[in-house]
């Protein structure tokens, strides 16, 4: 299943690729929430069985709003290292930032 919706006034736009619709959707909510109209191009349609959605999907945004949007995402999917952490749990935040934490963008 494809889910794919215009963009208002046809503007240029500027492309993020992403694995997987599940990603793609978190990106796409946090885009919306910040007032960013964003497309999602590809195969969106989640499973329940995980390894099965790696197909690519891409995040289209206006040209204007591609510099924001890069900076919610890296914000949103980059790790918090513990010594970032104000109120810590042993549990939370990660001991190498530049380790991999589960999402690529």
């Amino acid at each position: 299943m494809s889910s794919e919706q215009d963009l208002p006034n046809k503007e240029p736009l500027e492309i993020v690729a992403v694995c997987g619709p599940t990603e793609a959707q978190m990106i796409e909510e946090v885009l919306n929430n910040n007032g960013i109209d964003c497309t999602l191009q590809g195969d969106v349609a989640s499973t329940p069985w995980p390894g099965t959605d790696l197909e690519e999907v891409r995040v289209w945004v206006k040209h204007e709003d591609a510099p924001r949007a890069q900076e919610l995402v890296d914000g949103f999917f980059t790790p918090v290292g513990k010594d970032e952490l104000e109120e810590g749990e042993p549990e939370l935040g990660v001991e190498d930032q530049d380790e991999p934490g589960g999402f690529t963008v």
